[in-house]
């Protein structure tokens, strides 16, 4: 199979993935509520749907009169759920469409955008860091295989993985933060106290996002360094034996340069498809971390939205994400295809 075969096969698969999804979706906040409570999904204005309802507890407000026309309009609420309000979300949701939150009253998409900001300002370091605290810590390991080094790192790395890391981040708060401050009058991490605005951008108030996040981003490469030193430990490991390997060593190689200039390059595709499920967790986030340090991300948002059934939030949440993920999968097919043409092969047969 050809390479640009491939890439339109993948491509049409993951598009017919993305649609499953959101379809999915659709079904399980609009009409599963529908169903569960008698209501009919094929009759308009159905009582039991949570949108209808949602709406009818803003009627109450006169400001909202406008607000909930629009917003009536724009999902077409009047209609019958299935089929004609399904394919109107269909048509939001290739569009970028979501309407007006149902709790703000604002634009969704200038919603997520204002909050955009905060969330790739802790999740990039969250996610990048950690991969490449874990590739070296990993390497190490696997250098001293079965010596003391190795097992502290894999014990180490374990526990790691096993904590989350809102957990560390409440020891990080409170044996580094806290505790200096109560017990000796030292400030060395700061307290989830003030957040950090992006209204004034200076020198000054970098450096204190710099330090406002600094525990946050300290316990993310404690909890996450694990599962990435592990996993490139692991890989690593498992080509040791190969035949290339002991070629290498037979040459003369050093040791270091076969870890890092025989053995990694062939391990390209696993890392690449464990990325492709990581890094659409940069829009993500984390609720209970952005809870815990009052942290106005993206994740948090969409905790409140699930809070208050602000449904148009709910979906655009739902469908970014699933976006995400379904493009960044297709992206490491792509590159995985053109790194390994045995892919291409397996496909066609």
């Amino acid at each position: 199979m050809g390479l640009a075969t491939y890439v339109i096969s993948r491509g049409l698969s993951m598009l017919a993935v993305f649609i499953v999804s959101v379809a999915l979706f659709f079904v399980l906040l609009r009409v599963v509520p529908i169903v569960l409570f008698g209501g009919n999904p094929f009759e308009p204005n159905q009582l039991q749907d949570p949108v209808l309802a949602a709406l009818r507890r803003s009627q109450e407000d006169p400001r909202f009169g406008g607000w909930i026309e629009q917003t009536a309009k724009t999902f077409g609420l009047h209609l019958p759920v299935l089929p004609h309000q399904f394919l109107i979300y269909l048509k939001n949701v290739f569009t970028f469409d979501f309407g007006i939150s149902m709790y703000s009253m604002r634009p969704v998409a200038q919603e997520i955008l204002i909050r955009l900001p905060y969330t790739l300002a802790l999740y990039v370091f969250a996610v990048i860091v950690p991969i490449f605290v874990g590739y070296y810590l990993g390497i190490l390991s696997a250098k001293y295989r079965g010596k003391f080094m190795d097992t502290f790192l894999t014990i180490a790395s374990i526990i790691s993985f096993i904590l989350p890391p809102w957990l560390i981040a409440i020891l990080v708060y409170y044996f580094l933060a806290y505790m200096p401050k109560a017990a000796w009058g030292v400030t060395i991490f700061p307290l989830p106290v003030r957040t950090p605005s992006l209204l004034e951008p200076s020198w000054e108030s970098f450096k204190y996002w710099l330090w406002y996040l600094s525990p946050l981003y300290l316990s993310f490469v404690l909890a996450l360094f694990g599962s990435w030193s592990y996993f490139f430990r692991q890989l690593i490991v498992s080509e040791l034996d190969r035949d290339y390997v002991y070629t290498a060593r037979a040459k003369g190689i050093p040791e270091n340069l076969v870890l890092r200039k025989e053995i990694t390059p062939n391990l390209k595709p696993p890392i690449i498809t464990r990325l492709a499920y990581t890094i659409p967790g940069i829009f993500g986030g984390s609720i209970i971390l952005e809870i815990l340090a009052s942290w106005p991300g993206v994740a948090y948002y969409s905790y409140q939205a699930f809070l208050n059934f602000d449904y148009t939030v709910i979906t655009a949440f739902l469908v970014i994400g699933s976006m995400l993920l379904v493009i960044s999968l297709f992206i490491a097919d792509l590159l995985i295809a053109i790194l390994d043409p045995r892919v291409r092969i397996g496909e066609r047969r």
